[in-house]
């Protein structure tokens, strides 16, 4: 502390007001990558983290969120290795849980499912109150065909731990808890169609999570509408499941779910 009285007073303004101004800018950047993900803009989005970049580094959020933007654009093995990286550097406990979650969905979707299956299982083992790991449990059950009961235990998990989370300024603001909520209420819609739910108790739980999330973020709307369109696949709803599928690719035609769907209305062609 004495040695900042020995620092002329104007040097020490000027330190301050440049830590101000990198905190700003960090800010605006994170403002600006988290709008064009909402909006379905990956591409933007990778510009956007640009800016965390100093003399050309690749700090652990950058890796991060590079990670997420590649996952969306289906740039699976780029996705894989900035996760894997950022992994790596990631000190926070929380952090890491998030990232290892995102790093299975990217594993998923290249089909390597056993190893997808065990980075669900630590995040479990790290977070075990949170939700998103368990539905990331049973959505990987759910695709990969395998025990519709573990698929629909682990759906149940996530509904419960996601509905339990406290909204508070420092922890979970309301609109991340209601996204979470919305994709763990349509990931157990689909958990419960496979296991002969009727349509009477399943349509009202995608209701509610169809009205917890925005039309404006649209990774997540399109989740939603996959869950959705799967659920009424497993009902013998066939019009109404593939309306959720095309509503979805209109949704997000170039994130992970609009392909999803997209493939989906190609099969059901066939």
């Amino acid at each position: 502390m004495l040695k900042w009285l020995l620092v002329p007073p104007t040097l020490v303004v000027l330190f301050f007001l440049l830590v101000v101004r990198r905190i700003a800018n960090r800010l605006r950047i994170l403002r600006t990558q988290l709008a064009a993900y909402r909006r379905g803009d990956y591409q933007g989005q990778l510009q956007a983290i640009e800016g965390f970049r100093v003399r050309g580094s690749e700090p652990v959020h950058y890796l991060g969120f590079r990670g997420s933007a590649c996952y969306q654009l289906g740039r699976l093995e780029e996705a894989e290795q900035a996760l894997r990286r950022s992994l790596s550097m990631e000190k926070y406990a929380q952090l890491r849980t998030v990232t290892r979650d995102e790093l299975g969905r990217v594993l998923m979707e290249q089909g390597r499912w056993d190893d997808a299956a065990a980075c669900f299982q630590e995040c479990i083992a790290e977070s075990p109150q949170r939700g998103g790991s368990y539905r990331s449990v049973a959505e990987l059950l759910l695709r990969r065909g395998h025990d519709r009961t573990a698929a629909l235990d682990a759906a149940r998990r996530a509904e419960a731990a996601d509905r339990a989370e406290k909204v508070s300024p420092g922890k979970l603001g309301k609109e991340d808890h209601d996204l979470n909520l919305s994709e763990s209420l349509a990931v157990l819609a689909w958990a419960l169609a496979q296991n002969g739910t009727s349509p009477a108790e399943i349509e009202p739980m995608l209701k509610e999570a169809f009205s917890l999330c925005p039309e404006t973020t649209r990774p997540t709307r399109a989740e939603i509408h996959y869950f959705a369109g799967r659920a009424y696949a497993d009902l013998g709803k066939p019009v109404e499941s593939e309306r959720q599928f095309r509503t979805a690719v209109q949704v997000d035609p170039v994130g992970n779910y609009g392909r999803l769907c997209g493939s989906a209305i190609t099969a059901m062609a066939h």
